[in-house]
C-alpha cells in the first residue's frame, strides 16, 4: 500500500540504495519510491521531501551514518540550487560513479562493452571551470531584481551571490550587475578563461560594458571568436583535452579526408586542419558558421557547409571520407544523418557524446557496420551528474 506523502515532510533514518543516473540515491518509504539528493549509497540519512515527478524528490538534511566518500560541500547553495548533484562526494569517487553511469547505460549493447570503457579523464579544475552562466531574474515583489538559478524541483528562484563552479570572472560580472536587472527575465554572462574578453547579453540600459555580440577565447593558443548565440564548451581546459584525445585517436598521416559534422565554431577543424588533406565541416547554426569563417580563415583545406546534417544527405563530396567526427547535441544524431554517414563508409567514426543514452540509441544504426574500439569518458562538468564520452568506432571488415 502506498501512503500519500506531502512536501516538507521530514523522514528520519532512511537507508539509501544505489546511486542513480540523475545523481540521486534510490530509497523507499511507506510504499513510495524516493530519489534522494545529497546522499551516498548505503548511508543512513534524514531527508526532507521537496518535490515530485514520477518519484518523490528529497534532499538530505542530516547524515546519521556517513560514507567514507563523503566530504563537506563547498557551496552554501548546494541542494537548494539543484545545479550540482555530486559536490558532497570525493572527486575520485565522482569519477568512479560517472564511469559506472556509462557502464550501466551501455552494457546492453554487448556483453564485452565493459572492457572497452576506460577510466574517466579527470577535469583539470574541479571548481570555477564554467565560462558561461545564464541567470534568471526574480519578478517577485519582495525579491525584485535578484538573480540566480531556478531549482529544478521546487521551481523557486535561488538568489546566488557566488557560484563555486563558475569562473571567478562570471561571479565578478554578476556582482557588477546588482541593482540593474529589474524588469529582466534572464541574462547571460560568457567569459574568456585565457583572455580578458567577455560578453553580457542582453544590453543593459546605461551600462556600456554590456551588449557585446561576441567574445574571444584562446583554444590551444589559437584565438577564436564566439558569438552570443553560438555553442562553445563550458570547460575550456577539458575541451582542449578532448581535442588532444581525438587527434591521438585519428593517428593521422596527413592524407586524410575528414567529415566534421556538428562542427560548431570550428574547434575540431582548427585542431586538425594542419594534420590532414581536407575537412568538410557541417554546422546548422548561422552564428556558429559565421564564427567558423573567421576562426578558420587562414586554412584553405576546410570547406564550411551550412545546414542540418540530415538535410545534406545528397551532398556530393569530391573525395571519399576517411574519418567522420560526430559531435551532436544531447538528442543525438538524426536517423537519416546516421544512415548517410554509414553509407559514406569512413574507416573510422569518432562520436563525441554528451548524452550516453542517445548514443546508445544511435549505436543501433552504427553497429550494422561499425564496432566500438574504445570509449573514453571525460569529466566536462565536475560536481554534476553529467559525463561526456569519446567513442572510437572502426569499420567492420567483412
Amino acid at each position: 500500500m502506498v501512503t500519500k506523502i506531502k512536501n516538507n515532510l521530514i523522514i528520519k533514518n532512511l537507508n539509501l540504495k544505489q546511486i542513480l543516473q540523475d545523481g540521486s540515491c534510490e530509497a523507499e518509504y511507506l510504499g513510495n519510491r524516493l530519489r534522494v539528493f545529497g546522499g551516498i549509497e548505503e548511508e543512513i540519512v534524514d531527508v526532507e521531501v521537496v518535490g515530485k515527478d514520477v518519484d518523490l524528490i528529497c534532499n538530505v538534511i542530516n547524515v546519521v551514518k556517513s560514507s567514507k566518500y563523503r566530504i563537506k560541500n563547498k557551496c552554501k547553495y548546494f541542494l537548494e540550487c539543484s545545479g550540482c548533484q555530486l559536490q558532497h562526494i570525493r572527486y575520485e569517487q565522482q569519477l568512479e560513479i560517472k564511469k559506472q553511469f556509462v557502464i550501466e547505460e551501455l552494457k546492453e549493447i554487448n556483453k564485452n562493452i565493459v572492457n572497452k570503457i576506460k577510466d574517466v579523464v579527470p577535469s583539470i579544475k574541479q571548481f570555477n571551470y564554467r565560462n558561461h552562466a545564464r541567470f534568471s531574474v526574480s519578478k517577485s515583489k519582495n525579491f525584485l531584481g535578484n538573480s540566480g538559478f531556478i531549482n529544478r524541483w521546487t521551481r523557486k528562484l535561488v538568489d546566488i551571490e557566488n557560484c563555486e563552479i563558475m569562473n571567478e570572472k562570471i561571479n565578478e560580472k554578476k556582482s557588477e550587475l546588482i541593482g540593474h536587472t529589474k524588469g529582466m527575465s534572464q541574462y547571460s554572462v560568457r567569459v574568456s578563461i585565457k583572455d580578458d574578453s567577455f560578453l553580457i547579453q542582453p544590453k543593459f540600459d546605461n551600462l556600456k560594458f554590456t551588449g557585446q555580440k561576441y567574445y574571444y577565447e584562446k583554444f590551444k593558443n589559437k584565438k577564436i571568436q564566439i558569438s552570443s548565440p553560438s555553442f562553445f564548451q563550458i570547460n575550456i581546459e577539458q575541451a582542449e583535452k578532448m581535442g588532444e584525445i581525438i587527434t591521438e585517436i585519428c593517428s593521422l598521416s596527413g592524407n586524410e579526408i575528414i567529415l566534421d559534422a556538428f562542427s560548431g565554431v570550428g574547434t575540431f577543424s582548427l585542431l586538425l586542419s594542419n594534420e590532414v588533406k581536407k575537412i568538410y565541416a557541417i554546422e546548422s547554426s548561422y552564428s556558429s558558421v559565421e564564427d567558423a569563417k573567421i576562426n578558420l580563415n587562414n586554412f584553405n583545406n576546410v570547406e564550411l557547409i551550412k545546414g542540418e546534417v540530415e538535410n545534406l544527405t545528397n551532398y556530393n563530396f569530391k573525395e571519399n571520407i576517411d574519418i567522420a567526427i560526430l559531435d551532436p547535441s544531447r538528442k543525438g544524431v538524426h536517423f537519416e544523418a546516421l544512415k548517410w554517414v554509414v553509407n559514406l563508409s569512413p574507416s573510422q567514426i569518432i562520436y563525441v557524446s554528451c548524452n550516453v543514452s542517445s548514443f546508445k540509441n544511435d549505436m543501433r544504426i552504427l553497429e550494422t557496420s561499425y564496432d566500438i574500439d574504445k570509449i573514453i569518458p571525460l569529466d566536462m562538468f565536475p560536481q554534476t551528474k553529467h559525463v561526456e564520452c569519446i567513442v572510437n568506432l572502426k569499420k567492420v571488415i567483412n
